[in-house]
């Protein structure tokens, strides 16, 4: 192998092959046992697999699944538990979006995530003591504002951290929208309880029925504590803007599910029901006002195509099977009836797409059309409640105005969740404000700690690819799907209508993930090698090493990595980033001793001879 042209580092300009002078024939044999003609090396250089990256939380997804395929469930809810505080809350409502990145969607279908997901947090809650506890006290206060998903996760891992935790809710019970905005047959009340009480045995302290700005002043905040997180959410209803909205039989979609869910008041409804909007919430509504005693259900959109709507498709097809019927490309230009409303006023309308003062154009000259109801459900987007908050910190969309780390000012104070992220981009989903307040949370306590906040700028690889995997042994299997109860069944109770998965469909669905770019023990490398250049203490994910003494650079071992965590890189480049392993010229300890004393000592031979 020929060193020309190659930059050797200071560090390791010491003699050996084609460097003057060359080490002896002896010597050299000690330094490069099978020769010294390897011109790639393989390294194992783990990359991140899609659905981690596409998690808002970012899970240790590829982790768990590897876990639970092994059998070891309690190892992979105490994995998911570093990012997650309530999986089994997740595992039920959250929308996925690490399936919509799952590589195996490619291939045939996308794992089915989050039904793993909540087969691992009912695990959970059927343990007498949860696997987390709180970390040693540093004497600090915390108070966070709202009990909702980003409150929720910002606490809990706060108290992880040391702090000594309150969090204010104004609402009678804990759960902020998981407990009000989410009906119970998606999220039955029982598993959010046991979340909650979760909180209570980390130590954190819930005061419900407390208002920030009527029971809190924002002065009693920076007096009492050394932080505060306020998670508040969007908790007031948008309005349509239409005349006669006022009227008696006119609901909003968030206060309509609220009352459902905290049992504040009693719901009535009419046999016939329109619901404007075409978000997640709307299609909550829609659905739960059959529960509710209505016999047709309509709902109205902006959108002209069913493509358009915001809302997930399974939830948008589950929807339609239950009865309901969509109508697009209408928008409400007034409630009509005589104190009650009777029927709904309207016209052609068409939605841009964008988030501006005015993102719906409606064509007043084509005659309007009446639509004959008993009730109408608004849903369309809610707003921010922050009266309280000092004008300083506010934005010009109502919410939160927050830097990059969630801080506001230069404060002890940070937002979390809907509140900072609406008009961001950002979709509003419970897996986002979950992981929103996770890294406020840890942001916090560098502030706390007398930190510097800095951005994440670590550059990871993420495969997208499938040919950077050997998909020879993947072997095509369906997906598993979870049972749902059938569609006139379903709209008829308040149970869960969708089932969960069983301890053998959890493994077997698990089974189907390509791993993809991480070692999964598959030992693949350690089969195919001709040369015993393959070791490993135990068969584990990451713990396969090369024994690059021996290693003639065939390459076999790459092209048979199923998940494309091995990789060849050139024998010379020392630059790579190369982890997990020394090269055959390592000069500091390691799996290759031996040969970096022979190296030093070379070393020190070729300075005397100087």
């Amino acid at each position: 192998m020929s060193t020309k042209g190659t930059h050797i580092p200071d560090r390791l300009k010491i003699p050996f092959a084609g460097i003057t002078p060359a080490p002896s024939q002896e010597k050299g044999q000690d330094l490069f046992p099978t020769g010294n003609w390897r011109s790639i090396r393989p390294v194992y250089r783990d990359k991140l697999p899609p659905c981690n990256n596409a998690c808002g939380t970012n899970e240790k997804i590829q982790g768990y699944l590897d876990l639970v395929k092994r059998g070891k469930y309690l190892d992979a809810y105490a994995l998911i538990k570093e990012d997650m505080p309530f999986p089994s809350v997740t595992g039920r409502v959250c929308y996925h979006p690490c399936e919509q990145a799952c590589n195996r969607g490619k291939y045939d279908e996308a794992i089915s995530i989050r039904a793993v997901e909540r087969f691992l947090g009912d695990l959970g809650q059927s343990l007498s003591r949860d696997v987390v506890t709180a970390g040693k006290p540093n004497g600090k206060k915390v108070a966070v504002v709202g009990s909702g998903p980003a409150g929720h996760s910002a606490a809990y891992q706060l108290a992880r951290l040391g702090y000594k935790v309150t969090i204010l809710e104004k609402s009678p019970k804990a759960g902020g929208l998981n407990r009000g905005g989410i009906p119970d047959w998606v999220l039955p009340q029982d598993v959010l309880d046991r979340e909650i009480e979760r909180l209570v045995e980390l130590g954190i302290t819930i005061k419900t029925n407390t208002e920030v700005g009527k029971d809190v002043t924002w002065d009693s905040l920076k007096k009492d504590y050394d932080a505060c997180v306020l998670a508040v959410g969007l908790t007031e209803p948008n309005s349509v803007r239409a005349e006669g909205e006022n009227k008696e039989g006119v609901h909003y979609g968030l206060p309509f599910l609220r009352d459902i869910g905290m049992g504040t008041s009693k719901v009535k409804l009419g046999a016939r029901v329109a619901v404007i909007g075409g978000g997640n919430t709307a299609i909550d509504c829609a659905r739960e006002a059959l529960r509710q005693g209505a016999v047709e259900v309509t709902m109205i959109t902006v959108e002209a195509h069913p493509e358009e709507m915001p809302a997930s498709p399974e939830d948008l097809h589950d929807m339609q099977e239950e009865g309901v019927e969509l109508v697009h490309g209408r928008a409400v230009t007034a409630v009509l009836g005589n104190g009650k409303v009777e029927a709904l006023q309207l016209h052609p309308a068409r939605f841009s797409g964008a988030i501006n003062a005015s993102p719906i154009t409606v064509d007043r000259e084509v005659p309007a059309e009446r639509f004959h109801v008993d009730n109408v459900i608004i849903a369309v987007g809610q707003r921010a409640s922050i009266g309280w908050l000092p004008d300083e910190f506010k934005n010009e969309r109502g919410t939160i105005k927050a830097d990059k780390f969630g801080r506001i000012g230069d404060t002890n104070f940070f937002a979390a969740g809907d509140v900072v992220q609406l008009g961001s981009g950002q979709p509003l989903m419970v897996v986002n404000a979950v992981g929103d307040g996770k890294r406020v949370a840890f942001n916090l306590d560098k502030v706390i700690r007398g930190e510097q906040l800095q951005s994440r700028t670590i550059a990871v690889d993420v495969i997208f690819d499938l040919n950077r995997m050997n998909m020879t042994y993947f072997p095509h299997f369906p997906r598993v799907h979870q049972i749902m109860l059938n569609p006139a069944s379903r709209k008829k109770t308040q149970d869960e209508v969708i089932q969960a998965f069983s301890e053998e469909q959890a493994v077997e669905e698990a089974g189907r993930c390509f791993s993809c770019g991480t070692c999964n023990a598959c030992d693949n490398c350690y089969l195919v090698c001709p040369e015993p250049c393959i070791a490993r203490p135990e068969r584990s994910n990451g713990l396969y090493k090369i024994l690059v003494d021996y290693c003639k650079g065939c390459r076999v071992c790459i092209e048979e990595c199923p998940t494309g965590c091995l990789e060849g890189v050139p024998e010379l480049d020392f630059d790579t980033g190369v982890v997990r392993m020394d090269t055959a010229f390592a000069i500091s300890p390691g799996l290759h001793g031996r040969q970096a004393e022979e190296l030093r000592n070379l070393g020190d031979r070729a300075a005397k001879n100087i």
